[in-house]
């Protein structure tokens, strides 16, 4: 053989042999922490290995902002699909990998697009799992000491695999023509997406409660809860959208509260955010509204029009919420990014609102996303002076007419696209006479047509009946329902909960 026909060859053989970055980041994460423990940075054993695992970070994070790895019942997944690996040293090292992860009470890691990652920030990762081991909860000291980094712990055992199909077969392995699920995996995301809602209201409550009574206040359990909710968003933003517009609780200032926190956080995602920026976003929505337990409850909850001066009082709740943000015990320089969007979210892009302020604009971004979901969800809430919710509809009709004013034409646009014209829970009355609860919109859908649940009645009760396509056309190209008039569930004594969850 030539020469030149052995070099290609070898060449060849040696990119079919290269060994795909997540393989190299399995075998890292098993052999940097023992490296890290006996040698000192500038190693060049040390300094070969990190050059190794960074650049495999950096290569695969072309193709996503963020990805997790995870142990799951003896095999690797990355994101929600399973990693085939190849028999010899990476199985071996994947399995001892798992051994110590199960040892140490978490399941793998999830990794956030670090711009310029250096082998200082991987030895810093490295050194903080050493230092879990010595822990009497490892995975949860861990979740605390990376909370909102580049790389963090996957401590949540609940976990959605990616379903996968296959041609089911007959006799002589003849196709039956209709998909078999073969891979249905473990619990879904929305059960967790529920808890972590619902830690969220407890979280809230506490920190409320504790304020009132002069109690100090941590922002740990805060975050904790915030980082399960982006995790939840980064997974299928869908679900946490849907619990932010499915008002199952009656506490007002709590609820609206964590639905604002959602809300900023999935505008924010739709913006391109990254992970710790969207955790950020989520804890000043949280806490937006935090001063108003400087405002006497009589006012929260009056039903009347507000005098002058309580409509004052009222309007004081945005510095309150800047000056209880100060009084939590937190790092001062993380409590500083988290006051300006509480602080502008009444201020409006043409700072025509409240407080007075020698701001010149533009608004921060925070405080416009925020200004927005604020918005939202108060016009689609029942209040103490207006028991009647609107419906989303009119909500964002409203909106729409506070564009450039008080909301930020550009990012209006984007929120209404991601709630959607007919944000799930709508109830739609259709010329066919029948009436339907949203439950949501497909990415393809025609003019924005959703996906909706027919309602039957059943009895006295009103239950959820046929789900049903608005996009669907008979065989002249018709659709088959059109969209009369759309309402609250309230307006129907419905509640969008006990439909939809």
């Amino acid at each position: 053989m030539p020469e030149t026909a052995v070099a290609t060859s070898s060449k060849a053989s040696f990119r079919e042999r290269a060994q795909p970055p997540v393989e190299t980041v399995i075998q890292s994460l098993l052999r940097l922490p023992q490296l890290v423990k006996i040698h000192q940075p500038n190693n060049k054993l040390l300094a070969g290995n990190l050059d190794l695992f960074r650049k495999a970070l950096l290569s695969m994070w072309e193709e996503r902002r963020s990805f997790s790895l995870r142990a799951h019942r003896g095999r690797f997944y990355l994101d929600s699909q399973k990693i085939a690996l190849p028999s010899g040293p990476v199985t071996v090292s994947a399995k001892k990998l798992m051994d110590q992860l199960e040892g140490q009470g978490y399941f793998g890691y999830l990794f956030t697009l670090k711009e310029n990652l250096t082998n200082e920030d991987a030895v810093g990762f490295i050194r903080a799992v050493n230092q879990s081991a010595a822990q009497e909860k490892p995975g949860e000291w861990l979740k605390e000491k990376l909370a909102g980094a580049w790389a963090e712990p996957l401590v949540d055992p609940d976990f959605k695999i990616a379903v996968t199909y296959r041609e089911a077969e007959g006799p002589g392995g003849r196709p039956l023509g209709r998909p078999m699920i073969i891979n249905t995996g473990t619990r879904t995301l929305a059960v967790k997406a529920r808890k972590s809602y619902s830690r969220a209201m407890a979280v809230f409550t506490a920190v409320e409660n504790k304020l009132r009574e002069g109690g100090a206040v941590s922002l740990a359990k805060s975050r904790r809860v915030v980082q399960e909710m982006v995790e939840s968003l980064f997974m299928d933003e869908r679900l946490l959208l849907n619990l932010s517009t499915i008002r199952d609780y009656d506490d007002y200032t709590c609820t609206h509260s964590v639905n604002v926190a959602i809300l900023s956080m999935c505008l924010g995602r739709r913006l391109g955010l990254g992970r710790a920026a969207v955790a950020t976003l989520g804890l000043s929505g949280l806490f937006h509204d935090l001063g108003k337990v400087d405002i006497p409850i009589s006012l929260i909850r009056k039903t009347s029009r507000f005098t002058p001066e309580e409509y004052e009082e009222v309007k004081n709740h945005s510095l309150y919420s800047v000056a209880r943000i100060l009084q939590i015990h937190a790092d001062h320089r993380f409590k500083c990014k988290l006051l300006q969007a509480p602080f502008e979210h009444h201020l409006g892009v043409d700072l025509g609102g409240y407080p007075n302020s020698d701001l010149n604009p533009p608004l921060s971004l925070f405080g416009r996303i925020v200004a927005i979901a604020d918005h939202y969800d108060a016009l689609t809430s029942s209040r103490s002076y207006r028991p009647v919710p609107m419906n989303p509809e009119q909500a964002l009709d409203i909106m729409t007419s506070a564009s450039g004013k008080s909301l930020d034409p550009l990012l209006l646009k984007v929120f209404i696209n991601m709630v959607g014209i007919y944000p799930i829970g709508t109830l739609l009355v259709m010329d066919t006479k029948e009436v339907a609860m949203v439950a949501e919109t497909p990415p393809d859908a025609i003019d924005a047509r959703p996906l909706a649940y027919l309602m039957d009645r059943v009895g006295p009760d009103i239950v959820k009946g046929e789900l049903v396509n608005l996009s669907d056309m008979d065989q002249n190209g018709k659709f088959l329902r059109n969209i009369l008039r759309c309402f609250h569930p309230s307006d129907f004594g419905i509640s969008a909960s006990d439909i939809l969850l």
